[in-house]
């Protein structure tokens, strides 16, 4: 509960903005940290239960760690640059990108992540 709450707090505290006139610094800022709070949430959500029946055991060292469901760092960068964070460039619109992803390397979650934060952001999101 308590990360969703702040999920929520910290996308009401960003200004809402339409897609062509793209984000300013203060949102460029704030956006890491609302995806790790979305990506902490997933972490929890997925596999919460079942990291907490492991830390009970004995082996709890050896496996807990890798029982995590955990974004991969291909997908969080990928939504960074999606979302425009970290470009030095002066163009700062979110329309016309296209990003190459590997099979493997999650683009449900990538798309699920980028629907949570547009969604979050007060964007109309449909995910088909």
């Amino acid at each position: 509960k308590g990360l969703a709450k702040k999920a929520i707090t910290l996308a009401g505290s960003l200004n809402r903005i339409n897609c062509a006139s793209g984000w300013d610094a203060d949102v460029k800022n704030k956006l890491p940290l609302l995806l790790a709070t979305i990506f902490a949430l997933f972490t929890i959500l997925k596999s919460g239960e079942t990291f907490n029946r492991v830390q009970k055991s004995k082996d709890a060292q050896n496996i807990g760690e890798k029982l995590l469901m955990k974004p991969h760092n291909i997908q969080v960068l990928t939504l960074l640059h999606l979302l425009g964070c970290g470009k030095a460039s002066v163009d700062t619109s979110l329309e016309s990108h296209l990003m190459q992803i590997r099979t493997g390397e999650g683009k449900s979650v990538i798309l699920g992540a980028a629907a949570a934060i547009l969604g979050l952001l007060g964007f109309k999101v449909r995910c088909v």
